[in-house]
Order: C-alpha cells, then sequence, then structure tokens
C-alpha cells in the first residue's frame, strides 16, 4: 500500500483536465464493475473452491458532492448523472467532493486457493482555489495506476497561475494603451496646429509635436485600455494586501499578495470558468498592439518631418 497526496498548488486546472480524469475515473469503474458481474456469472456454475475472481466487487462507487453557488448541493451516486451536471452547470459549481473506491476480493481458485481483498480510493476536494487528491493506492495491484499517472502528469503539466501574463501587467498594459493612443494623440496634434498660439511652439521646436503627441498617446490610450483590459485582468489578479501607511499622502498602502497567490489554485469552474479565454485575450491584445506600434512610429515620424518642413516655411 502507497498514500499520495497531490497538490496543484500555483497551478491552472482546466475543466477540460478535470473531464479527462473524471471520464478516466468513470470509464475505469465501469469496467471493472462489468467484470465483476461477468465473473460473478462464470462462477455461479462452479462449486467455491474452483471459483475465480479477477474482480469481485465489494461495494465500489463514485461519489460526488457538488455545491452550487445558489446554496444548493446535488450527491451523486452515478458517474453519468454527475458528468451531466458538470456540462451543463460548471459555471454555477462552488466545490466538488468526489469519494471514489475500488473495493474487491481477488478469488484464485484450488489447488491454490488464495482469497485477497482490496480497497483503494481517490478523494478529491475541489473549489476555485484548490485542488486536494488524497491516495490510498496498492503498490501490488495496477488497477487504478492509469488514473494516477493521468491526475500527476495533469497536476505537473498545468500552466502556472503566476505566468507572463500577472508578472508583466504593467508592461502589458503600457504597451496597449500607448498602441490605443498613437494615432488619436497624432490626429489631436495635428489639430492643435491651426490653433495659432500653439502652432508657433510647433513649428519653432523640432521636438515639441512628438513630445506633444506621445503624452496625449499616453492619456488617451490609459482611458481606453482600462477598459479593454480591466475586464480580462479583474478575475484572475492576485488579492491585495495591507504594506503600510504612507504618512506623507495620510492613506494606506495595499500591493498584490503574491505568496497568497501562488499558494492557491486556479481551477477553472465557477466563477473562474473563462479565465484561461481571459488570459488568451490579453496575450492577443497585447501582440496585436505590440506589432502596430512599430508602424505609428513610423507615421510620427513622417507627421515630425512634414511639421519641420512647413515650420521652415512660415
Amino acid at each position: 500500500m502507497y498514500n499520495d497526496t497531490i497538490k496543484a498548488e500555483n497551478k491552472i486546472i482546466s475543466s477540460d483536465d478535470l473531464t479527462q480524469i473524471f471520464q478516466l475515473m468513470g470509464e475505469t469503474l465501469k469496467k471493472y464493475l462489468k467484470t465483476s458481474q461477468y465473473e460473478e456469472k462464470q462462477n455461479r456454475m462452479l462449486d467455491t473452491p474452483y471459483q475465480n475472481y479477477t474482480f469481485k466487487d465489494e461495494g465500489s462507487r463514485m461519489k460526488v458532492i457538488v455545491d452550487f453557488y445558489d446554496n444548493t448541493n446535488i450527491t451523486f451516486d452515478n458517474y453519468d448523472n454527475f458528468m451531466g451536471i458538470f456540462y451543463s452547470r460548471i459555471d454555477e459549481i462552488k466545490t466538488m467532493d468526489i469519494h471514489y473506491t475500488l473495493s474487491y476480493t481477488v478469488i484464485t481458485p484450488e489447488p491454490n486457493r488464495s482469497r485477497n481483498f482490496y480497497f483503494q480510493s481517490i478523494q478529491m476536494h475541489i473549489n476555485e482555489n484548490k485542488l486536494d487528491i488524497t491516495l490510498n493506492l496498492k503498490s501490488d495491484d495496477p488497477k487504478l495506476d492509469e488514473v494516477y499517472n493521468l491526475i500527476k502528469n495533469k497536476v505537473l503539466s498545468a500552466p502556472e497561475k503566476y505566468d507572463d501574463v500577472i508578472r508583466r501587467k504593467s508592461k502589458i498594459t503600457n504597451t496597449v494603451a500607448f498602441g490605443v493612443g498613437l494615432i488619436p494623440g497624432m490626429i489631436i496634434a495635428i489639430l492643435l496646429l491651426f490653433v495659432p498660439v500653439v502652432n508657433n511652439i510647433f513649428f519653432k521646436g523640432y521636438v515639441v509635436y512628438p513630445i506633444v503627441a506621445i503624452f496625449l498617446a499616453y492619456m488617451i490610450g490609459s482611458m481606453f485600455s482600462s477598459s479593454k483590459l480591466d475586464k480580462y485582468y479583474n478575475p484572475i489578479m492576485p488579492n491585495k494586501k495591507y504594506a503600510g501607511y504612507d504618512s506623507t499622502n495620510y492613506k494606506s498602502i495595499y500591493k498584490d499578495d503574491i505568496d497568497s497567490f501562488v499558494g492557491t489554485s486556479e481551477i477553472l469552474i465557477g466563477k473562474k470558468v473563462n479565465n484561461l479565454e481571459n488570459r488568451r485575450m490579453i496575450r492577443t491584445e497585447y501582440e496585436k498592439y505590440k506589432a502596430l506600434i512599430p508602424k505609428e512610429l513610423i507615421a510620427l515620424l513622417v507627421a515630425t518631418v512634414i511639421v519641420i518642413i512647413i515650420g521652415f516655411f512660415i
């Protein structure tokens, strides 16, 4: 016998990962219950000393207790019924507790008759921030080894929760802000050329126009990029923790609680069901504006040269 505990700290476990684990657990249980039923029929015609069982079921089951955000809960003793609810109400699930057992006897017939009882179990507690798995397996019987290896591999290969999207938030938001705001900033700066007091300054200083355009780009971009990215960032960011008091500005200071963040999991059920998609959208926006900025800077350079040339003739 060997016991193991698997935790998924700082890991993102997707609904697809959970589905594959649950499916293999359900299929494994069905396979051995079917084996037990078949062997039961075969052995009815034999005297007890000559009966042969590779799996004589003694109460194997998969019991799942699901709590929902509407303060209701359902207990399932049937794998298929559970999976139906899991698929259809995954965004409503608050917690799941899975009690999975293979309880069986292996019987060898005469002349070397033996009877060995086995009890193997997998207990899982799942919520949006935790995946705790406790295993009680028999080292001399591999019936649950495939399930165990799948669970272990899914957790080990899962992406990090504290990933580049979180670590590089400032860079990503600044890049998107600059990319969003540069063209509008250039246009507004060009319009300012038609204001008599302002155009004098623009035409006499070579760097005034690009500086104003870049300043406006960050101002405009910050406003619009916030609405663009905040809806994706808010569900995935760490909670804030108290970090001291600013006696100059008379206010408390809060910062991201990274230690607590990496000490928990991100299980894509309930309110976090779309978190991988949120990360994908953030990366898409970042890559789009990262690729656009060099073209915008060329346009800014051209506009600056035109402004300088016009300045020579005024």
